[in-house]
């Protein structure tokens, strides 16, 4: 009679540790969600790392990224944008769409070409940069919609010649039509020459309808450590657009 009881004890204490574990994820996971629906920061962090944080006790190396640009999403029209490197005039060549965009309520409309540019300030010479974006291709039958790193090589006379700073990984161009959004990005470093800008659109000439959000540049060099700057794969699948500064946890190698 007394073994029966001490069974009895240890397996209802037992049944008590899972119900109490369980009931604690449980707790856990929903203080995280009510966390990040709190934030106005869209990727403050990622829920599925905030549960591995919590829950098995591993942090990860936590990094702090700033967007280098403004109004990425478009949401505030031309502010920040120009289409003059020697000035900043608020414009876009291209208008703003509603009808069509990755979030928010807008996105700039590239047809059937056109540039506008925005200059990136805070980077030293030979700081890794990223370049990432989503674009929406209707129809690109002779050219490519651009998305780049370039400087201006007339700045001295006042002229205006924007010149692309070649990309080291990624892509600057696509003219993959889609039915949607697609992610793209590009890794270049800064030059000799730091007063860079990145440019959005198509050379005059071309005939393009294409759709571009949610723009975002980050200084790989300042975040995460020169020598230590991750890969594009793992910039386009983990550095989503945020505007001002957001903090990512990294669990794996930056492959």
């Amino acid at each position: 009679m007394g073994d029966e009881m001490r069974k009895l004890n240890e397996q209802g204490f037992a049944v008590s540790v899972v119900l109490y574990a369980a009931a604690t994820i449980v707790v856990l996971v929903l203080i995280l969600i009510l966390s990040v629906l709190s934030t106005n920061n869209k990727n403050t962090l990622d829920l599925t790392d905030l549960v591995k944080e919590q829950v098995s006790g591993v942090t990860g190396d936590t990094y702090q990224l700033y967007n280098l640009i403004s109004n990425g999403s478009f949401e505030s029209e031309g502010i920040s944008w120009t289409t003059d490197m020697n000035s900043v005039n608020n414009t876009l060549y291209n208008s703003v769409d509603t009808s069509n965009f990755h979030s928010g309520g807008k996105s700039l409309h590239i047809t059937p070409n056109g540039w506008q540019f925005q200059r990136i300030q805070g980077v030293s010479s030979g700081d890794k940069l990223y370049i990432g974006y989503y674009a929406h291709i209707i129809n690109a039958p002779n050219a490519a919609l651009t998305i780049a790193f370039s400087y201006n090589s007339l700045q001295a006379s006042g002229g205006q010649s924007p010149t692309l700073i070649p990309s080291i990984e990624g892509s600057y161009s696509t003219n993959y039509t889609s039915s949607g959004f697609e992610k793209g990005g590009a890794i270049a470093t800064v030059p000799s020459n730091n007063e860079i800008f990145i440019q959005v659109g198509s050379s005059s000439g071309n005939q393009i309808d294409a759709y571009v959000d949610d723009v975002v540049v980050v200084n790989l060099t300042k975040a995460f450590g020169a020598g230590k700057e991750p890969s594009i794969g793992w910039c386009n699948s983990n550095i989503k657009y945020f505007n001002g500064v957001t903090i990512i946890t990294n669990y794996d190698d930056f492959e």
